[in-house]
């Protein structure tokens, strides 16, 4: 008997001949890896809309009074028992809303010496304190007015009234507690001036000897001080707001361990405000004699889904920050 030769198929031909048999299982694979893909970009997109910011350390609503009769400042909250917020040798960041009623119309006249701003500029020059809690040579800063105290180091603070003697004086400036070896320093950048009667988120962020501050979604400083910020406790009520000639609220204070960067900034402003620029979670009304404060955290559902398209950041709202005065530039690319 003759015996019959079976030729065996090459191997990638008999799995090609069994693809045609069952065509259904290389369509299922690919159904598989678009809902593995789908899973991820879900996984993904909610993420960012329920955590779009950096880990938030401390958080304090308010609304807390700028008007603090007797200059003695307003404390808004302490971080922990060793109080160093904003004086780690970290990233770090507070954030918070401010209202201002309106500052007075009256000129005033400010002494221009050694310590003093500069006639022509409106600058102050860096200052040598005697010591960590003793800056009484360089400080305060005549006409200013604080709105925002942190440790004594991070330091904003606006021009309550207009000088008559300094036609060039800037209207809202930071001044920063550094130090180089046991000796300490105050520096001060200038601001653009901060709108009245309106609210203003304001972010202030350290990285190294970096500081950068927003006024809602844009940046309107950017400068490395000449030396390393101060990292010693100061005598002093970690955050404090307001002075004895301020009139408004301070809101949503935030303290960030992490540096922010304009994204960052950018989410949490629309998180927080609606289309007009008002906080979402409360509405201060200011009148002469009081503030009402009502709940809206059904609107905050919305826009923590994402219902009303505000997690998207090409639809970030923006607003024009005028700068102050005309001629100065600012160190800022939005100057």
């Amino acid at each position: 008997m003759g015996n019959t030769q079976t030729t065996k198929k090459p191997l990638g031909v008999q799995e090609e001949a069994r693809k045609k048999q069952t065509p259904q299982e290389g369509s299922t694979s690919y159904i598989w890896i678009g809902i593995s893909i789908g899973i991820i970009l879900l996984l993904g997109f909610l993420y960012t809309i329920f955590y779009p910011a950096k880990s938030t350390t401390v958080f304090a609503a308010g609304p807390f009074d700028l008007l603090a009769p007797g200059n003695n400042r307003n404390s808004v909250f302490s971080i922990d028992s060793s109080n160093k917020m904003m004086i780690k040798d970290a990233d770090e960041s507070v954030q918070f809303f401010v209202y201002l009623d309106g500052t007075l119309r009256v000129g005033q006249s400010i002494y221009s010496g050694s310590n003093g701003p500069s006639h022509d500029t409106g600058l102050y020059n860096k200052c040598q304190c005697l010591n960590n809690n003793d800056c009484t040579n360089c400080l305060p800063h005549t006409g200013y007015q604080t709105i925002m105290n942190i440790q004594n180091t991070f330091v904003l603070e606006i021009l309550n009234t207009p000088d008559a003697s300094r036609p060039n004086a800037v209207a809202a400036q930071i001044y920063v507690k550094t130090q180089i070896s046991n000796n300490f320093n105050i520096e001060t950048f200038p601001l653009p001036p901060l709108p009245e009667q309106k609210w203003t988120m304001v972010t202030i962020s350290k990285q190294g000897r970096q500081i950068s501050v927003y006024y809602n979604t844009k940046l309107v400083l950017a400068k490395k001080a000449q030396n390393n910020f101060a990292t010693q406790t100061p005598n002093c009520a970690p955050i404090s707001v307001g002075s004895n000639s301020l009139s408004g609220k301070v809101a949503m204070v935030t303290y960030f361990s992490s540096n922010q960067r304009l994204n960052d900034v950018a989410v949490r402003y629309q998180m927080q405000t609606d289309t007009r620029g008002n906080l979402i979670s409360m509405q201060v009304v200011p009148t002469p004699s009081f503030y009402t404060l009502n709940d809206k955290s059904s609107y905050n559902f919305v826009k923590t889904l994402c219902l009303d398209l505000s997690c998207f950041n090409f639809l970030t709202k923006t607003q024009t920050i005028p700068t102050s005065p005309y001629n100065r530039v600012f160190d800022t690319q939005y100057a």
